[in-house]
């Protein structure tokens, strides 16, 4: 893991996040097919600007940015939750097989049934789980060596998306809805996506922000662990679900939206090198940075058509893995 600059110090770095998190807020909520300046925004938010107005910042705007911050805080988490438990600094929902399996899942049930929105989390945690317990059984159980584990992800997501192009292929008039869905997007997502996604995504955040010292302690030689008390197995199978979860829950809602999990943790721990115990929270905070970065600026560069947010994430993620993985080969080299 990567811990050798010199930290700053975490008041700073999480003022400066918070300070980003809401300047690019009241972005989000100006920019669109219609730009609105802040006084617009303030407007429509205490309800004396015109309808349409008030329905683009309160109905449209105001949901998709919370999604997005809540999404990113999410993959965030479940990215730094899966590098630190299992110790593979390329450990991330994205790489491990389970979004592209979760989104496989997804996709059968919606063309091979009309399911209800209730049952899309728990089909895309089906698909999740068993993609990642098929990604790490794969790579070896016991040693999880970083290039293995990136390898079987690769593997398993290749096989994932093949037999997901397949099922679209049947899907009939549903198929061009889906395969916008499967590049990962925010648009058209509601007040209706945020109720059913919160209870999925803040209850494993919340329970992964409170369980600190076991995440500290996992990070530790599994021996040293498990003479402070700690049952190592069952925590990190624990913590390993719980990431799943989050990673699994949100494809349900906004498709597959990749290497977020991947460049927050590192930039999060990058910045507070060794002080495990910032590296959860900055990795949400960062996570929700660049997702909803991601979003507003999906919304504007090919306007007025809107690009999936996905496909930018693909864009800022696939150099930052080209990067960790020429570094890990040069480390290894010198």
């Amino acid at each position: 893991m990567m811990g050798d600059e010199l930290p700053a110090r975490p008041s700073t770095i999480y003022g400066a996040a918070v300070l980003l998190l809401m300047v690019l807020f009241v972005v989000g909520l100006m920019a669109g097919s219609r730009w609105l300046s802040p006084a617009l925004v303030v407007a429509a938010m205490d309800g004396s600007s015109d309808l349409l107005t008030r329905i683009s910042v309160m109905e449209l705007r105001l949901p998709r940015n919370l999604l997005g911050i809540l999404g990113g805080a999410a993959l965030g988490v479940a990215g730094a939750v899966m590098q630190g438990v299992t110790r593979n600094p390329l450990a991330s929902p994205g790489l491990t097989g389970v979004i592209a399996s979760a989104a496989l899942a997804v996709v059968s049930l919606r063309t091979l049934s009309t399911p209800g929105a209730l049952w899309l989390p728990l089909m895309a945690l089906a698909g999740g789980l068993a993609g990642g317990v098929l990604t790490f059984t794969i790579a070896g159980r016991r040693q999880l060596q970083p290039e293995r584990v990136v390898l079987a992800g690769i593997a398993v997501t290749s096989l994932a998306t093949a037999l997901t192009t397949g099922l679209l292929l049947v899907s009939g008039a549903e198929a061009a809805e889906l395969y916008y869905w499967l590049a990962g997007s925010l648009m058209g997502r509601g007040w209706l996506q945020v109720q059913l996604v919160l209870p999925w995504l803040l209850l494993p955040l919340a329970a992964l922000l409170v369980m600190q010292r076991p995440f500290r302690l996992l990070h530790l030689d599994d021996d040293l662990a498990l003479a402070m008390g700690l049952a190592v197995g069952r925590w990190r199978l624990t913590f390993l679900l719980l990431a799943l979860l989050l990673a699994a829950a949100l494809v349900a809602f906004t498709g597959p939206i990749v290497f977020i999990g991947l460049v927050a943790p590192h930039i999060a721990r990058r910045l507070i090198g060794n002080q495990i115990q910032h590296w959860l929270p900055l990795s949400a905070l960062f996570g929700g940075l660049l997702l909803l970065a991601a979003d507003i600026l999906a919304r504007q560069l090919a306007f007025p058509q809107e690009l999936p947010v996905g496909m930018l994430t693909a864009l800022i993620g696939a150099p930052w893995l080209i990067y960790l993985l020429n570094a890990r080969t040069s480390s290894r080299s010198t």
